[in-house]
């Protein structure tokens, strides 16, 4: 049987629900026999490959299954015993799912209205842009990047959204605008000078990708999607896109990049580009599914965010810092050697904890410790793709999340692991809707913000690879140096960890800068890097003393 066949609709027994789950692992995690009590995250499961595994699933055995059902049984036997059994009793996430409706305009999703309203509110602005550069190893013909940009254009509508304002008010909308032609493309092509010296070069290079970055998207038009190709003397090409965050996520970029890749190679080696629509919907239809849901989808989640809205605002007479604003940034960064990250996995591993849940669980003990918190709010994205068609859906999927992770007196790393793959497997089940949407009753009940209660946001990022036998090879740069614009609306600290393939994993941290004091960031760097180097060396040792003075 095909792994990609799926399974004629009623035929769930456990042996074929086995059968798939089998394959699907060996294939995610390049391994090749799976017994009965293997462990997902122990085989080097992480959470990204565990949203792939479960939509797998969900379009080979063509049902729907919950998105946390990998995170809370990661036994390959317990696994299939509880796939099973969803199977038969129906699952909870279950409901109608959707559809290709053909329509090329239509409502924009919560998530999208969250970014209109920030859009609106501040006029035309680079607040949204992504960039995303990647060097290619080796040279490009830019006649066929040009196509294969095309290409990949035309297969994605949300790359073409334009969001018109309506006449006389009323409710935003999106329409996805006709194919464009391949000279409307926006590629701009620049061979850097051969005597220019490697500094020079970089700067030269920066200042491009910064001003190209700094002019805001037509939303009027729809053109959601530029790119420059940067010829160098002294490093591989670099190909950077400039995309709208209405338009993509964190996913999406990595569909845009295999689509390129792909698209690229079929016209070196064929002369046509011809990438398969499959069964990919539009963001349009993602953004109808939502709206014939129900009328109140954060009715089920209240009193979970209503908790940790109590919990965290405990704690914020404890924390002396102003809530997140506009103003200027300061990055820092160190890498940790693959000892650290061996050490995490060596024990959280069979305890069904990912990279991401353990990173966070000691950012959070790094946070917590010094002014005494009880609660540490760490915000975070989800990817919310709950459905099998949207894992190659290109469009703002993701929700914000907020984990109120516990950090009470005497802990081990174990106990607040532990505690956080709690409060990540409550938060997957109740990250129905934009976050502001979910945390502003009960914020209003306390007269908080919801930025208020977010101590740091939190990511966890690895390699990308290009597809095997690709014309493209493609590397996307990791930024850790200078930030691209000094200020910006954000959180006032965000900590992002890159795990490289040689276990090596580097800690980035951005903070905002108070009265020039620029020693601050300095610090929370090293205290975070402390606590994973103590997470990953002893587990089981107190991380907060017993006697510690924590609030009440």
């Amino acid at each position: 049987m095909d792994a990609d066949t799926a399974a004629p609709r009623g035929q769930h027994d456990a042996p074929a629900v086995a059968d798939f789950a089998r394959r699907f692992w060996q294939d995610l995690l390049h391994v090749s026999e799976v017994g009965d009590d293997a462990h997902f995250f122990a085989l080097g499961g992480h959470s990204m490959l565990g949203t792939r595994l479960m939509s797998r699933m969900r379009k080979a055995l063509d049902a729907e299954l919950p998105a946390a059902l990998i995170f809370e049984h990661p036994v390959f036997a317990d696994f299939v015993s509880r796939t099973t059994t969803v199977l038969r009793e129906g699952s909870a996430d279950a409901g109608e799912r959707p559809r290709p409706s053909g329509r090329a305009t239509g409502p924009v999703s919560p998530q999208q209205e969250r970014l209109l309203r920030i859009e609106d509110a501040l006029g035309p602005s680079p607040v949204h842009s992504v960039v995303v550069p990647v060097a290619l190893d080796s040279p490009v013909d830019a006649a066929a990047l040009r196509l294969a940009l095309h290409a990949v254009l035309n297969r994605h509508g949300a790359l073409r959204l334009a969001f018109p304002v309506p006449e006389g008010g009323g409710a935003r909308q999106q329409a996805i605008v006709p194919p464009w032609a391949p000279s409307d493309i926006e590629l701009v092509v620049r061979d850097l000078p051969t005597g220019t010296d490697r500094q020079a070069e970089a700067a030269a290079v920066l200042k491009a990708v910064r001003l190209a970055h700094l002019r805001p998207f037509d939303l009027m038009r729809g053109n959601l999607l530029r790119a420059q190709l940067f010829r160098r003397c002294h490093a591989a090409d670099l190909l950077v896109l400039h995309l709208h965050h209405l338009a993509v996520d964190g996913v999406s970029q990595t569909v845009l990049l295999d689509d390129l890749a792909e698209a690229y190679t079929q016209l070196v080696t064929e002369g046509d580009a011809r990438l398969a629509e499959g069964d990919a919907l539009t963001h349009i239809d993602y953004a109808l599914h939502r709206r014939r849901g129900p009328g109140d989808p954060a009715a089920d989640s209240r009193r979970h965010w209503t908790r940790v809205a109590r919990d965290l605002a405990a704690d914020l007479a404890a924390a002396a810092e102003p809530g997140p604003l506009g103003m200027r940034y300061v990055r820092r960064g160190a890498e940790l050697d693959a000892s650290v990250l061996h050490g995490l996995r060596e024990w959280a591993g069979p305890e069904g904890a990912t990279d991401f849940v353990v990173v966070t669980a000691a950012i959070a003990t790094a946070l917590a410790v010094p002014p005494g918190r009880r609660h540490i709010g760490i915000g975070t994205l989800l990817d919310n793709r709950a459905h099998a068609a949207h894992e190659r859906t290109v469009g703002p999927f993701a929700n914000s999340t907020l984990l109120a992770v516990p950090v009470p007196g005497g802990a081990t790393p174990r106990d607040i692991v532990r505690a956080t793959r709690a409060q990540l497997a409550e938060a997957r089940r109740c990250a129905d809707s934009p976050l502001d949407d979910l945390l502003g009753p009960p914020c209003a009940t306390l007269g908080l913000r919801p930025d208020d209660l977010v101590d740091a946001v939190v990511a966890f990022d690895r390699p990308y690879r290009t597809p095997a036998g690709s014309a493209l090879k493609m590397s996307p740069l990791y930024d850790h140096g200078d930030l691209l614009v000094p200020s910006a609306l954000g959180p006032r600290l965000s900590v992002t960890l890159f795990a490289h393939d040689t276990g090596t994993l580097r800690v980035t941290v951005e903070h905002a800068a108070e009265a020039g004091d620029d020693r601050r960031p300095d610090a929370v760097l090293g205290a975070v890097v402390d606590t994973l180097r103590r997470f990953a060396e002893t587990p089981d040792a107190s991380v907060v003393p017993p006697g510690a003075a924590v609030p009440r």
